[in-house]
């Protein structure tokens, strides 16, 4: 299987998902339950506010025209209870809603109901209740000394008021409107602060839990074996510890709480409107079976849409990690055009999916607003003719208006949060599967630590080693390193040489046989305590962004300035560092590209002798260097080499022939092993190869 293709994710129920992902939220459970706390009291002032705006209707600026209950003066303090009062004519009045007085209410003794309506422009002090569908058909009508409204077939005794009058019963309205308005301001402002340090809470919560993830992630990703990243391009993991984690942080920083918010809206509008009209409600709700058939399709689709999007986004950045690490090979030999068209391919497909997911939100999301629209204009044909009809309140239809919209923007959002949530959902699964894969090389649960110093004895017995299956590449090898020897190790690409430094690092375990250090199976050794005690100079030197002494300490605080210095000059490069106008502060480019191969070689020479290593292990590690150099580094590595064992693996014969041991490999088994002059005179494997390259050299000497 191609390393760009990724293998295919279990799905994982939602349910499942969301636990998993609620753990990382727990440890921060006080700071999530204040914002959804403050969600609360957000939603309070949302939804105050229209409820604010019906009482300035119905009760303030159409409140003159309310039933109202009236006594004698001197009997004002029977209204007691019944709210503000308003003396005029020789009575105290106290209003009434039109529910109390169209379901006769029990009033106090000896109290009448009076009403001010309007005919002709003409405002009037009516005894007795009018039915509002009425009102229309009333006429003024005088006997004697008396006026009357007729109503019906029913006459109402009226006096006509005056403008000081209707100031009298307006002064309890402006005192109402002044008081509303400071509330509503209090709503406003209050809401949009709460919203600001509710906002701040979430974004400092979900930074902190993805900061937590990435951790977790990287941390991870270091314990993995390498046969990880074999099968793993680096673009595939940078999308999982950047974007997947950033999806993350949406559901955690917004998501959530505001999901939490938006369910308290759609609660506390239900309420309010089923408070103010059961069946205005009823009629506002008669959209949502269709809401959530939409709803259940969408949650289907997106989801396949956001999987293939991310598949091929982690495919795209994979693919552009390779090429940018390849740009030298690409255009060395002019694959310019061939590169561009898969890039090209790749980044077609995954327009195609951003499209898809594109066009599927494109249409959920004017669904709801129509649907929304919908249930406002049932509102306004059905309420506007109950208005008309008197049985509601101008205000409350108002409300509703306003509670409807309200009600259906956490629903169109919805579209927003759920591809959110969807997104969340595929990027978490991405990032379990990457935590559900365990290491290959771990640490035996019989662990010992290793005390002190290592004698340095390695010893192969019988190991048997593949990377696949049973496509073996060391077969049956035996072999024994004492202590304090230098060991050397050739044959042909492809021989085996390189998988012995893998395995006696543990990169690798084999599948039959035992590797031992000092007598111990390394297996049962702590990973870290054995790769602490070997040092790898290898032919393809990795230098990470930074300047050269942080490239030879590797952050390790404990190798001091002298100590980087004195194993740059043991390696001879200690007098191009100091030539250099910042020395050992000077910056590399990536992968130290501004040095020499020769120069990152004795680099990560340096590296290894800084680190004091009890084993050291050089694979090809004099390739890139040339004669001169290469005879001084053979001078340091005979210094450095005493007292600890030393593993070379080499092409070159010339650069082992000072080795204690040669050991000559071939297709994957021993098959030779002495010093150089035994090997020489065995006339085997290691002879063919001296007289290949000795050859070789004297033709390139006499060519010269």
């Amino acid at each position: 299987m191609s390393i760009h293709q990724e293998k295919e994710i279990v799905p994982i129920k939602d349910s499942q998902m969301l636990a998993r992902m609620l753990k990382y939220a727990a440890p921060y459970w006080k700071m999530i339950l204040l914002g959804i706390g403050l969600a609360f009291l957000i939603v309070v002032a949302d939804l105050a506010r229209p409820y604010l705006l019906k009482l300035v209707i119905d009760d303030t600026v159409n409140g003159i025209s309310k039933p109202m209950v009236a006594v004698q003066e001197d009997q004002a303090h029977r209204l007691e209870g019944y709210g503000a009062l308003t003396l005029w004519d020789g009575r105290a009045y106290a209003r009434l809603s039109l529910e109390q007085a169209a379901s006769d209410p029990v009033l106090p003794e000896e109290a009448t109901i009076w009403q001010i309506i309007t005919i002709e422009g003409t405002e009037w002090m009516v005894e007795g209740w009018i039915d509002p569908r009425e009102r229309s058909l009333q006429t003024v009508q005088k006997e004697d000394q008396n006026t009357f409204v007729q109503a019906g077939s029913d006459l109402l005794p009226a006096i006509m008021l005056s403008s000081e009058a209707k100031s009298e019963f307006r002064e309890q309205d402006y005192s109402s409107l002044m008081t509303i308005g400071i509330l509503f301001l209090i709503t406003v402002a209050g809401g949009s602060l709460l919203t600001y340090v509710q906002g701040n809470l979430l974004q400092f919560t979900g930074q902190k839990i993805i900061f937590n993830i990435r951790q977790q992630l990287f941390r991870h990703l270091n314990r993995l074996s390498l046969s990880f990243f074999d099968r793993n391009p680096s673009g595939r993991i940078v999308v999982r510890v950047t974007q997947d984690t950033e999806a993350l942080n949406q559901l955690y920083s917004q998501v959530v709480v505001n999901l939490v918010k938006d369910i308290i809206v759609v609660l506390g509008i239900i309420g309010m409107m089923l408070f103010m009209s059961v069946k205005l409600s009823l009629l506002a709700f008669a959209v949502l079976p269709v809401l959530a058939v939409i709803t259940f399709w969408y949650r289907t689709i997106i989801r396949k849409g956001q999987r293939r999007a991310r598949l091929i986004l982690s495919r795209l950045n994979s693919f552009l990690a390779e090429n940018l690490s390849g740009m030298r090979i690409t255009q060395l030999f002019i694959r310019e055009k061939k590169q561009y068209e898969q890039f090209n391919k790749m980044n077609r497909d995954y327009y195609r999916a951003g499209m898809f997911t594109s066009t599927v939100n494109s249409i959920f999301q004017p669904v709801i607003g129509f649907l929304g629209n919908l249930a406002i204009a049932l509102l306004v044909w059905y309420g506007g003719i109950h208005v008309i009809d008197g049985a509601l309140t101008f205000g409350i239809v108002y409300a509703f208006t306003h509670y409807i919209r309200q009600f259906f923007q956490p629903l169109m959002s919805l579209a927003e949060k759920y591809n959110q949530i969807q997104t969340a959902m595929v990027g978490a699964e991405r990032i379990f599967e990457l935590l559900d894969e365990k290491p290959a090389i771990a640490d035996a649960p019989d662990a010992k630590p290793i005390k002190g110093a290592v004698r340095g004895e390695i010893e192969f017995k019988n190991v048997w080693f593949a990377y696949q299956d049973e496509d073996w590449v060391l077969k049956d090898v035996s072999f024994k390193i004492e202590p304090g020897q230098t060991v050397a190790f050739v044959g042909a690409t492809g021989a085996g040489k390189s998988s012995i430094i893998q395995l006696l690092n543990r990169f690798y375990d084999i599948q039959k046989g035992s590797i031992t250090l000092d007598g111990v199976d390394i297996r049962k050794l702590p990973l870290d305590d054995l790769r602490r005690k070997i040092s790898v100079v290898q032919q393809d030197v990795f230098l990470f962004t930074g300047d050269i002494a942080s490239n030879i300490r590797l952050n390790n605080q404990a190798i001091t300035e002298e100590q980087i210095k004195e194993a740059a000059r043991m390696v001879h490069l200690d007098p191009f560092v100091s030539s250099l106008p910042d020395g050992y502060a000077t910056l590399l480019g990536e992968r130290g590209i501004t040095l020499s191969l020769g120069q990152r070689q004795l680099l990560s020479f340096a590296r290894a002798i800084a680190f004091k290593p009890q084993i050291l292990i050089l694979d090809e590690a004099t390739s890139n260097i040339d004669t001169e150099t290469e005879l001084i580094v053979q001078d340091t590595l005979h210094k450095v080499s005493k007292g600890r064992t030393t593993v070379i693996v080499a092409h070159r014969l010339s650069t082992i022939q000072h080795a204690d041991q040669i050991i000559v490999m071939h297709k994957g088994r021993v098959r030779e092993v002495g010093n150089h002059y035994q090997l020489l005179s065995q006339k085997g494997y290691y002879y063919r190869l001296y007289e290949l390259q000795y050859k070789e050299h004297n033709k390139v000497r006499h060519a010269r």
